[in-house]
């Protein structure tokens, strides 16, 4: 590839980035402000339920999603700022790693986000025994409804942010050879 090529490509990659980086942030905004709403929703919900039922299970159940909340929330504030504030002025190599890194599928911070859905599992398992369901039930409920968000969340990634990942990764390969 010609150095006027690469120039190209970097541009229009580049372009892409920053499209997708800014698009990326206002969801992960908006998914955020969601689960700071729940915070005190579900604290409210919790105090009501308590006032009727006096169940301890209501106070546990609640605090669980609370905490869910609280992690999933503070997880996407990191997520947030790192996609709404990224540094196109770096060394170009650096960019395309960063780049790289911020759109493959699995990364080790989204273990905060796993930690979070599974506090959400136990409060929603340990609510969902006052109401007479099975734990059984209650996990194939809550497995299917994360089997369905992580094929959407995959299919999503192959169709959208794949092309771009595969981009910076090449453009890294012409650079360091």
């Amino acid at each position: 590839m010609t150095t006027q090529e690469f120039n190209t490509n970097l541009e229009k990659l580049t372009g892409k980035l920053e499209k997708e980086d800014s698009n990326y942030a206002r969801i992960i905004r908006a998914v955020q402000i969601f689960y700071w709403i729940f915070i005190p929703v579900f604290a409210g919900i919790t105090i009501l339920e308590y006032r009727e039922t006096h169940s301890l299970n209501t106070i546990v159940s609640g605090l669980f999603l609370m905490v869910a909340f609280l992690v999933i929330a503070l997880t996407f504030r990191k997520y947030y700022k790192e996609y709404k504030y990224v540094d196109y002025s770096l060394p170009t190599l650096e960019m395309l790693k960063k780049a790289a890194y911020r759109y493959q599928p699995f990364q080790k911070r989204g273990l905060w986000v796993l930690l979070g859905l599974a506090f959400m599992d136990v409060g929603l398992t340990i609510d969902w025994l006052d109401q007479n369901t099975s734990v059984v039930h209650t996990q194939i409920f809550f497995g299917a409804s994360l089997l369905v968000g992580f094929v959407i969340g995959l299919v999503l990634w192959y169709i959208r942010y794949k092309p771009i990942r595969d981009n910076a990764l090449r453009l890294i390969k012409e650079i360091e050879e």
